[in-house]
């Protein structure tokens, strides 16, 4: 899948057509922390009793995120002829990837790199771009 941009405006201020964008980097972290302690049995929080005044009450606390990185190609026959990307595109131009929160409920259901393209069609630029399903990445 990649996406076509009907028109993007390079760093360089080179405006490009019918551009490609492809997720040319995508990186997937699932972290989850869990913490444990002794509490009195009275406390707000329920826990697991471990005698008539103490209990262990547990809490965990995590997330599961992507970050990509997005190439633009002139167009897609440049990418199938193996020409490099004309830009590497950034989130606002500033940072060098774009990161989604994989637990929105919008991707639940999808793959990391499809829940990336989703995410990357509603940001600044990218409204009108359309799905390029030929192109399998």
């Amino acid at each position: 899948m990649a996406l076509l941009i009907p028109t993007i405006t390079l760093t360089s201020g080179i405006t490009v057509t019918n551009g490609i964008a492809i997720i040319s980097e995508l990186n997937v972290s699932n972290n989850v922390s869990t913490s444990e302690r002794l509490d009195v049995i009275n406390a707000p929080l329920d826990g697991e009793a471990i005698n008539d005044n103490y209990q262990i009450v547990e809490s965990t606390n995590g997330g599961k995120a992507a970050s990509y990185m997005v190439s633009l190609f002139m167009n897609k026959q440049a990418f199938e002829d193996g020409k490099p990307p004309v830009e590497q595109l950034k989130d606002g131009r500033q940072t060098k990837v774009f990161s989604v929160n994989l637990l929105e409920p919008v991707y639940k259901d999808l793959t990391a790199r499809k829940s990336a393209y989703a995410h990357l069609s509603t940001q600044p630029g990218f409204e009108d771009a359309t799905e390029v399903e030929s192109i399998e990445v």
